[in-house]
Parts: C-alpha cells; sequence; structure tokens
C-alpha cells in the first residue's frame, strides 16, 4: 500500500485528494481516493484553525 497527495485541474483550478496505490490482480495500479482535501485556500484554512502549531 502506498499513501500519497494527488493534484488535478479542474476548469483551471487546482484540487488535492489523498489516494492509496495497489497494485491489482492484473499487475495494474489501482487508485482509490481516500480523502478529498480540497484547494489550497480550504487546506491552509483548515490549518490556521487547528491547534498544529507549523
Amino acid at each position: 500500500m502506498m499513501v500519497y497527495i494527488r493534484n488535478k485541474k479542474i476548469k483551471g483550478k487546482t484540487y488535492y485528494y489523498v489516494v492509496e496505490g495497489k497494485l491489482g490482480k492484473d499487475k495494474k495500479v489501482k487508485q482509490k481516493v481516500l480523502m478529498y482535501l480540497g484547494n489550497v485556500e480550504n487546506i491552509m484554512k483548515v490549518f490556521k484553525e487547528s491547534k498544529f502549531k507549523y
């Protein structure tokens, strides 16, 4: 199992997803979206509202 962040452009805007990559029975990687993160503004808003100190 490999988990990473993937970006996707839709109508000129970039959105981010947490994606899991698994090797299927046909030896091809299958991607499963685990979580939708949103755009950069949304991600920064969540960080600023959390108690996480960076």
